[in-house]
């Protein structure tokens, strides 16, 4: 199946609808790729921010199967295991900023946060492992999506990472 960019306002409502705004979900993996390398000559090659990718794959328990592709990663922040929390999402925060790299800038950026309401420019993690509720959140260029055929009953797409 074909990915769909993200490129309007209306894209994030319409895949936010069609995956019920990330409501009873998981995150079943994620696999980031820096796009940086060491060559034979033991030279270091740095990839530009396109080549900056994570893939996060999350299930619903409504069926659905969807992959989120996050091209031009300028931060990850993923909160794994929490002692007496459950994994699962209750929502989540999906949309376009342009205040994060400063005043003099205007980039356009994605956000996707595990819960509503969430904001980059306020957001601290003041105990990394402390028992209370911390964010797992992606700011990035791009982002596009696809909801694999099948949805969580095809095993296949466990494995197919293509």
């Amino acid at each position: 199946m074909c990915r769909i960019d993200i490129k309007t306002d209306g894209d994030i409502e319409t895949l936010m609808n069609e995956f019920y705004g990330f409501h009873d979900s998981c995150i079943v993996s994620l696999s980031y790729q820096s796009g940086n390398f060491v060559d034979k000559k033991l030279s270091m090659g740095c990839g530009g921010s396109e080549s900056h990718t994570l893939l996060m794959r999350v299930d619903s328990q409504f069926g659905k199967r969807l992959e989120l592709l996050f091209s031009g990663v300028r931060k990850c922040c993923f909160t794994g295991f929490r002692d007496n929390y459950f994994c699962n999402l209750y929502d989540a925060t999906l949309e376009f900023r342009t205040d994060l790299l400063g005043k003099t800038r205007d980039d356009r950026l994605i956000v996707w946060a595990d819960c509503s309401g969430f904001d980059p420019t306020v957001y601290q993690e003041r105990y990394p492992l402390n028992n209370g509720y911390e964010v797992t959140y992606i700011i990035a260029e791009k982002l596009s999506y696809r909801f694999l055929d099948g949805g969580v009953n095809n095993e296949k797409n466990l494995s197919d990472s293509t």
